[in-house]
C-alpha cells in the first residue's frame, strides 16, 4: 500500500513538472493543489493515527478530482463523473466519521446517525461553498441543467395550486433558449439536490458495508 502512495506522489509531481515546462496554468495549480492535500492527508495520519486504507482512499480521491477532473476536463467530458465523485467523496467522509466516533464506544445505531449525519453535514457546507463562491466570484460550481417544464404554485391563478406548465419559448438578452438549449436553463438547484443524492447514497454504501462489524 505504501509504494501505491509513493507512485501517486511520483504522478502528481510529474504533472507538476510537465504542466510548468508547457506553461500550463490549470496542471501547475491541479498538481500543487494535488501536493498540498496530499501532504495534508500524511500529516493528518501520522498526527491521529488514521488507517492506511483511509489515507489510500483519499489519494485516490485527490487524485481522480484534480488529475482526471481538473487536468482532463472529466468534469466536461464525462457526464456521469460529479455523481461518482460525490459518490466516493460521501464514503471516503463516512469512514472519516467512522475513525472519529469509534473510539467513544457508542450503542450502534447511535455510530451510524452520527456517520449519516457527518457525511451530509460536510456535503452540505461544501453546496452552501459553491453557492457562495458562484456569487461572489462569479464562477460556475453550480453546473446548470436543461429543463422543460416548471410545476409550481405561482403559475396558478390562485398562487395556491400546484400548476405544471411546459417551457416552449423563453427569449433572454434576445436569446430564443428553447431554440438553442432546448429548454430552460436552471441555474443550480437541479446540480445541488444530485450532489446531495449522491452524498446519501455514498453514506448509506459505506453504513451497509460495515454494519456488521460495528
Amino acid at each position: 500500500m505504501k509504494k501505491i502512495i509513493i507512485l501517486m506522489r511520483v504522478v502528481v509531481i510529474f504533472y507538476l513538472i510537465i504542466g510548468i515546462i508547457k506553461w500550463n496554468t490549470t496542471t501547475v495549480v491541479a498538481a500543487l493543489l494535488s501536493l498540498v492535500l496530499m501532504t495534508i492527508t500524511s500529516y493528518l495520519k501520522k498526527k491521529l493515527n488514521l488507517d492506511k486504507k483511509l489515507e489510500l482512499l483519499i489519494y485516490i480521491f485527490i487524485i481522480t478530482t484534480e488529475v482526471l477532473g481538473q487536468i482532463y476536463h472529466f468534469y466536461t467530458r464525462v457526464p456521469i463523473f460529479d455523481i461518482i465523485i460525490h459518490t466516493y467523496s460521501s464514503f471516503v467522509i463516512s469512514y472519516i466519521a467512522l475513525i472519529i466516533i469509534k473510539k467513544h464506544k457508542l450503542p450502534k445505531i447511535i455510530t451510524i446517525l452520527f456517520i449519516f449525519s457527518f457525511a451530509m453535514m460536510c456535503e452540505s457546507i461544501w453546496e452552501i461553498f459553491e453557492f457562495g463562491t458562484d456569487h461572489l466570484l462569479k464562477t460556475d460550481m453550480q453546473k446548470d441543467t436543461i429543463i422543460n417544464e416548471i410545476t409550481s404554485c405561482y403559475l396558478s391563478e390562485d398562487k395556491d395550486t400546484p400548476t405544471t406548465m411546459v417551457v416552449d419559448n423563453v427569449v433572454v438578452n434576445n436569446i430564443s433558449f428553447t431554440d438553442k438549449y432546448n429548454g430552460y436553463l436552471d441555474i443550480g438547484l437541479y446540480d445541488t439536490i444530485s450532489d446531495m443524492s449522491c452524498a446519501l447514497v455514498g453514506a448509506l454504501i459505506f453504513i451497509i458495508i460495515i454494519k456488521r462489524r460495528l
